[in-house]
């Protein structure tokens, strides 16, 4: 039994002068990018680009952002699948791409669980309906009577996304017939031109434009009014209580990525999420946070997939 006791503090010695090499070595090699699978702009860009600099900074490499919009984010996550896990190449992972889109789409091309390594939990934004000035609704009945005989129009942040996946139930229990229409940034610029009657996009994408009353904000997916937009009702108070959902986003990278980056990045990201600094952001972009270890990460994204695949199933929604 000694003998077997000091072979294992040699182990652990061992292990942990490994770690200490390569903590030296990463990121020493090279920049980091972070690929963001949407456009500039939207609720994962900013976020990621929030992040950038302070990792940078503790990690005395640059960390850049790599904007690869398509596919609702499913060409940038599948980038990201395939690439060295080596800590080099990492994503703003998020609901859409690998979430809701493996459960309606099953050629999307990776395993959402089992081809990532989940890091460390970011923030979450709620969605907010919103329609065009043109439109002349104020509300969600008023949007229903106003759709009674007639074609709507709604992006969302695209086919397959949690916003498309909310849009599609909305439309089913108001009996409306909307067509979505997917679109870079949830077509918040066709919006405002009134090319488009209305996009269920979350409210840091839409908050500037709500405030400046560009657009008319109908209702939030959150269980409770938000405390950043007070006056804006959920669905729930205004009839449809099935319609609810967060869109959150977290660290991730390849599958198989050496557990000494994994720590570090998981660590580093904890950290400057709780810094005054970044909560500052957090409350003026109205984001939530979560602070979870990495494994908690990965139960988190199991668990949340496994409450929106029967939901897609419900709905029938399939993207080939």
């Amino acid at each position: 039994m000694p003998l077997l006791r000091t072979a294992l503090v040699a182990l652990a010695g061992l292990v942990a002068a490994m770690d200490a090499v390569h903590a030296q070595e990463w990121p020493a090699a090279k920049p980091v990018k972070i690929v963001v699978p949407f456009a500039p702009g939207g609720s994962s860009d900013q976020l990621a680009r929030l992040l950038a600099p302070d990792l940078s900074a503790t990690f005395g490499q640059q960390f850049y952002i790599e904007n690869r919009a398509g596919s609702s984010g499913a060409i940038g996550a599948a980038q990201v699948a395939k690439s060295p896990p080596d800590g080099y190449t990492l994503v703003n992972a998020g609901s859409g791409p690998h979430l809701t889109g493996p459960a309606i789409n099953p050629n999307i091309g990776y395993d959402p669980l089992n081809d990532f390594t989940h890091i460390a939990m970011l923030a979450a934004d709620s969605y907010v309906l919103v329609a065009n000035t043109a439109l002349g609704a104020k509300s969600i009945d008023d949007l229903v009577k106003i759709g009674r005989g007639r074609i709507l129009t709604s992006a969302s942040p695209g086919a397959g996304s949690l916003g498309h996946l909310i849009l599609e139930r909305f439309k089913r229990s108001a009996k409306l017939n909307i067509q979505h229409v997917p679109s870079p940034n949830s077509g918040m610029q066709d919006l405002i031109g009134n090319h488009i009657n209305l996009t269920l996009t979350t409210l840091l994408t839409a908050g500037l434009q709500i405030r400046g009353g560009l657009l008319v904000p109908l209702a939030v997916t959150s269980m409770a009014r938000h405390p950043a937009y007070p006056d804006i009702p959920t669905f729930a108070e205004q009839g449809f209580p099935d319609v609810r959902g967060d869109t959150w986003f977290w660290l991730a990278g390849p599958g198989g990525m050496p557990p000494f980056v994994v720590r570090q990045l998981n660590q580093e990201v904890r950290r400057i999420v709780k810094t005054p600094k970044m909560q500052e952001q957090f409350n003026k972009l109205s984001l939530m946070t979560r602070d979870l270890d990495s494994a908690g990460v990965t139960k988190f994204v199991a668990d949340e997939y496994a409450m929106w695949a029967p939901l897609a199933k419900e709905i029938g929604l399939r993207v080939q």
